[in-house]
């Protein structure tokens, strides 16, 4: 799955959008969350992202027969496991979509205002558009929730937008939101 850089993989999006509709997905999507009620929607997004980054680091069936299996081998590592965590999130009717660098495709979650003081401090958030967004990296369990790579951090911070300005800015966490 080839694209050129700089833009959405719109492939990407797509198969997310596809897998959230499934009905067995978004049936397990809500049973893994109704565990994480008491955390509210930050909860919700940390329980899906702890499950997606502990299950693509386990090593895959050896028959290859599951469709997690079949996911990551069609996607690669460093596509799959963003796809299978947004469409997690999207069955969850949060407003998660892939946003792919050259190197990696990793997931946005749109924040409101409300959910800044559930954040952990490390979180780097994303501004674009005059919304902020949470990225989560599920390529592996070691992953801090909201950091990303520097060499992807630093990718982002050179897109512009169709107005010549910054497209994505990064912010920890502790600080205002735009």
């Amino acid at each position: 799955m080839s694209r050129r850089p700089g833009r959405r993989h719109r492939s990407l999006v797509a198969l997310s959008v596809s897998l959230a509709r499934h009905p067995e997905i978004s049936a397990f999507a809500r049973q893994l969350a109704q565990g994480w009620a008491r955390g509210g929607r930050i909860g919700r997004v940390v329980a899906s992202f702890t499950f997606v980054s502990h299950l693509v680091d386990v090593p895959p069936a050896p028959t290859g027969e599951d469709g997690v299996s079949w996911l990551l081998d069609t996607l690669g590592p460093a596509r799959g496991p963003a796809v299978l965590l947004a469409a997690v999130l999207l069955a969850l009717g949060e407003r998660a979509q892939v946003e792919s660098t050259r190197e990696m495709s990793f997931v946005r979650v749109e924040l409101d205002a409300e959910d800044l003081p559930q954040l952990p401090p490390h979180a780097e958030l994303l501004h674009a558009n005059g919304r902020t967004y949470l990225p989560l990296d599920p390529r592996q369990h070691r992953q801090p929730l909201g950091v990303l790579p520097a060499h992807v951090r630093a990718a982002l911070s050179l897109r512009v937008s169709a107005r010549q300005q910054p497209y994505w800015r990064s912010q920890r966490s502790g600080a205002p939101a735009a």
